[in-house]
């Protein structure tokens, strides 16, 4: 029995288990659902690049290569569709590891990421409408696009920010 210090005096019931356990993390069912697909979006994300660059890799001149590689490959044509899908799988496997984690840092990015993605997009919609030199102007079904891109945005921005358990589910410190 460790030493008691002086003046500190025991309490005369012990705690209940239950009570010593923390009640504010969610778990399970508690968890708002939108991370929880989010999370599971990430990891499904990864496995299909991991999928794909493994096809590419082990049958580099097939046809359905040839189509992954055309069709979701080319974001950068310096760059070989093998090496992207490697890249992206790696960097969707980690960010579903820290949603799943629930890393603060990692709500707090995807909040910016899509806020500021928001704002870009309405400074380029209203950049648009000034009078130009140029004379290209966005159609009226490219517009309508470009705002139901800032609506998503701005709804995944406020769900992160606002929803209710979203504060318990990324605890920013330990003892809260």
């Amino acid at each position: 029995m460790p030493e008691e210090i002086k003046g500190i005096v025991k309490p005369p019931y012990e705690m209940p288990p239950e009570k010593l356990e923390r009640q504010d993390a969610p778990v399970g069912g508690n968890l708002p659902p939108m991370v929880r697909m989010f999370t599971w979006i990430c990891f499904a994300r990864a496995g299909l690049d991991f999928l794909f660059a493994f096809i590419l890799g082990v049958a580099p001149d097939s046809a359905i290569s040839v189509y992954l590689a055309t069709t979701f490959g080319s974001r950068f044509e310096h760059i070989p569709a093998e090496v992207m899908f490697l890249i992206f799988g790696f960097l969707f496997a980690f960010i579903g590891w820290r949603w799943y984690a629930r890393d603060w840092r990692a709500r707090w990015i995807a909040m910016f990421l899509s806020g500021a993605a928001a704002a870009r997009t309405m400074v380029l919609i209203v950049a648009d409408k000034l009078p130009s030199d140029h004379g290209q102007v966005l159609s009226v079904d490219m517009q309508m696009e470009l705002i139901a891109n800032v609506g998503l945005n701005l709804l995944i921005c406020g769900y992160l920010a606002f929803y209710p358990g979203m504060a318990q589910a990324f605890k920013e410190t330990p003892w809260d």
